[in-house]
């Protein structure tokens, strides 16, 4: 294979096609070294079911072979790392923790060993459907001032859907409607931007967290990937809200399509434990992002939603859930890890 070569005058890649190698003039003369393009981080929790999926897909829609998959395994138990083991390790490399770290957790150790120079965090149970990640990659080469680009997803019948379409940034009132608090401040319409074309390259606020590809030198920028304070829920969130805080674009990029079948990592966890995960994560966004007035009367709601949905929960599960969560708020670390260069 012949080497693509950046240039000798700018040092730049040609915006129409990933290159491979990097061309280095020297005091003993040219030289080629080994340019990565691709890290693609997936965290893995009770993934069997999808993961092989996920990984096929992306062998079959990406050309560039200096790519690399890192998977993050937190503690599955149903199969995920004998399947990823047993047929998988000359796609992908596998890292296993012994317990759920959490998202946040995950996807920054993961990012820690990546070497390219773009990251895609991607989804267990996402299978790229349509489209090349080459492409991307050159159409991103060719922009400036794009901290996140995001991908049509598509539902399991291959269709789109509102809810996978990106949203509005959340704040205290509109988060009202999830709480199951009726309100006339806002509805969940509200979260979704009027008039949205699925075809159409534009801007977003917040992508879905399934499908999330940046420069590594952003998040370089920022310290980690994912804010250490999250376990799960509204990590995708918060990185949104920062990437526009520094002035950078988030776009929707439609001609990579992927079908999303949306959270089966948890579709095995109660109401009561995702609700309480949920609602820590949020307060953690408000804090970060809102005013302690905002913080104040939205964590006078939470308790009281929590005891309205005991009979459909059950006592037994709801306990259980909130003693889960109390020892998982003690275990949980807030030190951000630096990533490596």
């Amino acid at each position: 294979m012949t080497p693509r070569q950046y240039s000798p005058e700018n040092n730049k890649t040609n915006p129409s096609s990933s290159s491979v190698f990097a061309y280095l003039t020297i005091s003993k003369g040219p030289h080629y070294i080994w340019i990565m393009n691709l890290s693609i981080i997936t965290v893995t929790y009770q993934s069997n079911e999808y993961i092989d999926q996920c990984i096929l897909s992306i062998v079959t829609h990406i050309l560039d072979p200096s790519y690399e998959h890192i998977i993050v395994d937190n503690g599955s138990t149903d199969g995920t790392i004998e399947t990823i083991e047993s047929g998988y390790l000359n796609y992908v490399r596998l890292i296993k923790n012994d317990r759920n770290l959490g998202f946040a957790a995950a996807n920054n150790r993961a990012l820690e060993e990546a070497k390219g120079r773009y990251i895609l965090f991607l989804n267990p149970d996402m299978q790229i459907h349509k489209g090349w990640l080459d492409d991307l990659l050159a159409w991103m080469d060719a922009q400036e001032g794009v901290g996140i680009a995001s991908c049509k997803l598509l539902n399991y019948l291959h269709e789109p859907h509102p809810q996978l379409r990106p949203w509005k940034l959340p704040s205290p009132c509109k988060r009202l409607p999830w709480l199951r608090i009726k309100t006339c401040f806002q509805s969940i319409s509200s979260y979704f931007p009027p008039c949205f074309d699925d075809e159409k390259i534009q801007e977003v606020e917040q992508p879905r967290g399934s499908f999330m590809l940046l420069k590594k030198e952003t998040l370089q920028r920022l310290g980690y990937a994912f804010d250490p304070s999250y376990f799960i829920f509204y990590d995708d969130v918060d990185l949104c809200k920062t990437i526009l805080a520094l002035g950078l674009k988030i776009i929707y990029w439609p001609h990579i399509c992927c079908i999303d079948y949306c959270g089966r990592s948890f579709i095995q966890k109660t109401g009561p434990w995702k609700y309480l995960q949920a609602q820590r994560s949020f307060k953690i966004y408000v804090r970060k992002w809102h005013s302690l007035l905002h913080l104040f009367w939205f964590s006078l709601f939470v308790p009281i939603t929590f005891l309205s949905r005991l009979p459909k929960w059950g006592l037994k599960s709801s306990y259980k859930a909130w003693k889960e969560y109390r020892e998982q708020v003690k275990s949980l670390s807030n030190k951000r890890s630096p990533i490596g260069s």
